[in-house]
């Protein structure tokens, strides 16, 4: 702890500090890209406004927490008892699904490159989905099919209807 209660800055701090500028200086980049074009569609430099706002905020809330006395570090626990941040670290095991991982990997590259554009976005990411949900979660068929369809209509809904962003008409070009 530093003087007054609060805490010394740590390399968690640092980290985060130096990335706030990093993604500072991107968000800057995107406010200077064109948020529309000229027919009134989103230009270029919507969504990576929208992305650095975002890790503006993000990184900002980070960087306070872990700047806050009584934040949990890695540092801080220099004796190695483990005491301090038990509960949150956990063990990762992160080779206990390779199989599902690569089915949803190549199904995602197979529909993406074979099934995106002729099919449409809506028809393409429904089956998507679909397959992608029974391949994960076989216990809840109604809702898998729940989200398979409404998730591609509401994302059309928000590009094609509100943002007026061109998407992948295909089997349904009037949709």
């Amino acid at each position: 702890m530093g003087r007054g209660g609060r805490r010394r800055p740590t390399g968690r701090s640092l980290f985060l500090g130096v990335l706030l500028v990093v993604v500072a200086g991107y968000t800057q980049m995107a406010f200077e890209l064109e948020w529309r074009t000229a027919a009134g569609r989103i230009g270029p430099g919507f969504f990576p406004r929208v992305i650095g706002i975002a890790a503006l905020v993000i990184l900002l809330w980070a960087l306070v927490t872990s700047l806050r006395p009584g934040a949990v570090d890695g540092e801080d626990d220099a004796g190695g008892t483990g005491a301090a941040g038990d509960e949150e670290a956990g063990d990762a095991d992160l080779g206990r699904h390779p199989v599902p991982l690569l089915l949803v990997l190549a199904t995602a590259v197979v529909f993406l490159l074979v099934f995106f554009i002729p099919l449409g976005m809506v028809v393409s990411c429904a089956l998507f989905l679909l397959v992608t949900l029974f391949l994960l979660n076989r216990r809840h068929p109604v809702t898998n099919v729940v989200v398979a369809l409404a998730v591609p209509l509401l994302v059309y809904l928000l590009f094609q209807s509100v943002l007026n962003a061109g998407l992948p008409a295909g089997l349904l070009p009037r949709f």
